[in-house]
């Protein structure tokens, strides 16, 4: 086998140069850079975007409603040691020994109506929260206490809701109003 020459330099496929790779500049490591890099940015919009949905779900807020002052009928119709719920205002009106008040009806996690227990108390049919007869929260997810809202009489006499006015647990409309 004199005379003839026999090429001895590695193949690409046994790590040898690639020609490309040598002579244009481009090649598989620049493929591979390009290709981290998109898995990178992938990855961060999808955590980003993530992110943006758990910071919605943890600050919500219901929606501005378009009526807030909303008739819930006569004093005369609400008895004694009662919780009554009124579909038009999403809320329930009580009367206790100080006087009548309005409960809302919407669950302060994610806006869900709740429903009264038979045992007392009210429970969110959406995720499962608690809450007491005074809308206190009980278990989780929801951490707030149902609001109560402002309970007034207008000029006919008939109450009304105001869903625009959070008051205080011990605000009552008085019997003698």
């Amino acid at each position: 086998m004199t005379g003839h020459q026999v090429n001895t330099s590695p193949l690409p496929s046994q790590g040898g140069a690639c020609p490309e790779r040598v002579e244009g500049g481009r090649g598989a490591g620049d493929r591979r850079a390009f290709l981290a890099w998109l898995t990178r940015g992938s990855l961060a919009t999808i955590a980003a975007l993530a992110l943006g949905q758990v910071a919605r779900f943890i600050s919500f807020a219901p929606a501005a409603e378009d009526q807030t002052a909303i008739p819930v009928g006569q004093p005369e119709q609400y008895a004694a040691g009662t919780l009554t719920y009124v579909e038009p205002a999403r809320a329930y009106i009580g009367r206790d020994g100080a006087g009548l008040y309005a409960l809302d009806a919407v669950c302060t996690h994610l806006g869900c109506l709740v429903a009264q227990q038979a045992g007392g108390g009210f429970a969110c049919p959406c995720h499962g929260s608690r809450f007491a007869a005074d809308g206190q929260a009980q278990n989780g997810p929801a951490s707030q206490a149902l609001r109560h809202l402002a309970l007034n009489l207008n000029q006919d006499g008939q109450m009304v809701v105001d869903r625009s006015r959070p008051v205080t647990p011990a605000t009552r409309l008085a019997e003698d109003s």
